[in-house]
């Protein structure tokens, strides 16, 4: 009887947390041969960055026979300097793996050569002239932050009346 009661504590407890505890703890995404979450390719910090180069180039006539970058390539470089937090919100929140944060951006704009200046606003851009790297969510209570690129994504609609600009950085060549 003194063993039945713990049981059933744990019980009680386990179906209070499992609400709490999302999918990623039973079906998490997997990494690949290489070690590698594939599913961060497609995610939106790889994505942006990926266009932002091009887009940079394409405004500066920077003409390459081979791609100096792909986005698989910068998710590598991303997942390369740790994953550990992202594997542990997973627990709570499968998708939480592609998560890209805002230092991880400068890293990898580090790496390929650019220097990332922060705006306090995108009213400080020129559609003609910059290419920004851009973090918006929605207002309210919206878990959907969002990297995208000026001028090419619609930054101050990209979630509607309801989108929030987080984040502003302008995109410059190393001197």
């Amino acid at each position: 009887m003194r063993l039945l009661k713990p049981i059933y504590y744990f019980i009680a407890l386990a179906f209070l947390l499992l609400p709490l505890i999302g999918c990623g703890l039973l079906n998490p995404y997997k990494k690949n041969s290489e070690g590698f979450y594939e599913k961060h390719y497609y995610c939106c910090g790889p994505i942006a960055l990926d266009q932002a180069f091009d887009a940079f180039y394409a405004k500066e006539g920077i003409v390459f026979v081979r791609d100096p970058h792909s986005r698989e390539e910068i998710s590598k470089v991303i997942q390369s300097r740790g994953m550990s937090l992202k594997e542990a919100l997973t627990f709570f929140s499968k998708e939480a793996i592609c998560i890209t944060w805002p230092s991880e951006i400068r890293y990898v704009a580090n790496k390929y050569g650019f220097e990332l200046i922060s705006k306090s606003s995108i009213d400080e851009l020129d559609p003609k002239e910059d290419v920004a790297i851009v973090l918006v969510h929605g207002k309210f209570f919206s878990q959907q932050f969002h990297w995208i690129v000026f001028p090419t994504d619609d930054v101050k609609d990209f979630y509607g009346n309801d989108t929030v600009i987080d984040k502003v950085y302008l995109l410059k060549m190393k001197k």
